[in-house]
């Protein structure tokens, strides 16, 4: 009996049992259980750079995009993958709150991956790599600054106590600067010799007082290719002046010039600026001064444009007429010369007009001859315009000028006898003028 009824509590028991689990596995199919477990979200890092390339130069700056996705919290915290690069190579928060990269110019890695990796999660990131060109540089050549006179075919004249000024033209691709390294290569040269690095960049030059040296040479190195090296050859020279050179304000050198054919031409009201440059040897006096001179002036002549049956047809015109100041000769001009019919037959009728002028004279006389003996004679001046160049080389020119065209002269002061001159032309003529001939 006790037997039995152990074997039915077991039964009991084990029927119980997998009613229990049974209602556990109702449970886990219920769709309104909250304790279902939630898969882990699918979070994405990725990083753009905001360029369309992916080149940065050296010494170069290029700016990030980074997008999260899968999270509220985007934080990010950018690095740089690669080790062993230059200590100025960086990436930091510009003014604008961008992520940027900043290339060093002695960086030596041609590629570096950007990483931004996810604060909340570490094992999140995403990279973007950037390739660095390797700089190709052809040739460096070293160009001298104002006011010296240039091309220059390597070598320059200066004397103790001078200073000039250089800058290296570097030809070649893939780099942000013309960045080269100065230096004089002479060990003997005085201390007081040195080549320095102004604000702009330019090389400055300047030779000891005490110089015993009577040349060397100043070398720009390419500081990414050291076997690219451009020199010029600086002579230590008592100064001596051997000419000028005048430049209009374009750095054109400007011709001398003639009445005939002016070196430059200016229109009125308007204004140009020139420059004169001393050349010679050694450290050369730049200092000039400048004269100028009127040369000619335009008048306006009335003219007879037709004459027919004694009368008068389509008025008068008028001829433009340059007076050279400094020319000795009488011209003399006919303007109208036509034939009309009369009682007696054909007469000529013609006018003259007879020029004549002291040389260096403004003063012209002009005479009118006619056929019918009507002679006129007129003394002109021309007013003198407030046109003139300042002791800095421009030229202004008067609205109301009447002179046409106009001698510049620029003269050395250390030595007077240097001087070079220009001709200029203005685009204008003089509302100086003469009645019209008498009507026949």
């Amino acid at each position: 009996m006790k037997n039995i009824l152990k074997r039915h509590s077991v039964f009991l028991g084990i029927t119980l049992a997998a009613a229990i689990v049974s209602l556990m596995a109702g449970c886990d199919n219920d769709p309104d259980d909250n304790t279902k477990p939630v898969a882990p979200p699918d979070i994405t890092v990725e990083v753009r750079i905001s360029s369309s390339s992916p080149n940065v130069l050296r010494g170069g700056k290029v700016t990030f995009l980074v997008a999260v996705k899968g999270t509220d919290n985007k934080n990010v915290t950018w690095s740089i993958d690669e080790g062993g690069r230059h200590q100025e190579t960086k990436i930091y928060k510009n003014a604008e709150g961008e992520m940027c990269l900043f290339v060093s110019e002695d960086e030596t890695l041609e590629t570096l991956t950007i990483r931004a990796t996810l604060d909340v999660d570490p094992e999140k990131s995403g990279a973007v790599k950037v390739i660095i060109p390797v700089p190709t540089i052809e040739k460096i050549e070293i160009v001298l600054q104002q006011p010296w006179v240039v091309p220059w075919q390597g070598k320059v004249d200066t004397g103790p106590g001078g200073e000039i000024k250089f800058t290296a033209k570097v030809t070649g691709k893939d780099f942000i600067r013309e960045a080269v390294t100065w230096s004089i290569d002479d060990k003997n040269k005085k201390e007081g010799t040195t080549i320095n690095i102004d604000d702009n960049g330019a090389a400055q030059l300047h030779v000891a007082q005490d110089e015993t040296l009577t040349s060397f040479k100043v070398q720009a190195v390419s500081k990414w290719d050291t076997g690219k090296i451009g020199e010029v050859t600086v002579t230590v020279k008592e100064p001596a002046v051997t000419g000028l050179v005048i430049y209009d304000q374009d750095d054109k050198v400007v011709s001398s010039g003639s009445i005939e054919k002016p070196s430059k031409q200016i229109k009125t009201s308007d204004s140009e600026s020139f420059r004169a440059i001393v050349t010679g040897t050694g450290k050369v006096n730049q200092d000039v001064t400048w004269e100028i001179e009127r040369l000619a002036y335009r008048i306006m002549i009335p003219i007879i444009r037709e004459n027919k049956d004694h009368e008068l047809v389509g008025g008068y015109g008028e001829v433009e007429l340059e007076i050279v100041l400094d020319s000795d000769t009488t011209e003399v001009f006919t303007w109208f010369n036509t034939e009309f019919p009369s009682t007696d037959g054909y007469s000529t009728i013609y006018e003259k007009r007879s020029i004549e002028r002291t040389p260096g004279s403004k003063e012209v006389t002009i005479w009118n001859i006619s056929a019918a003996g009507e002679n006129e004679r007129k003394t002109l001046v021309p007013t003198t315009g407030i046109t003139a160049i300042d002791k800095t080389g421009k030229f202004t020119v008067d609205g109301q000028e009447t002179f046409g065209k106009f001698r510049l002269t620029a003269v050395s002061t250390v030595n007077t006898t240097i001087k070079k001159e220009a001709v200029v032309q203005i685009d204008t003529s003089s509302e100086i003028s003469i009645d019209p001939p008498v009507d026949f």
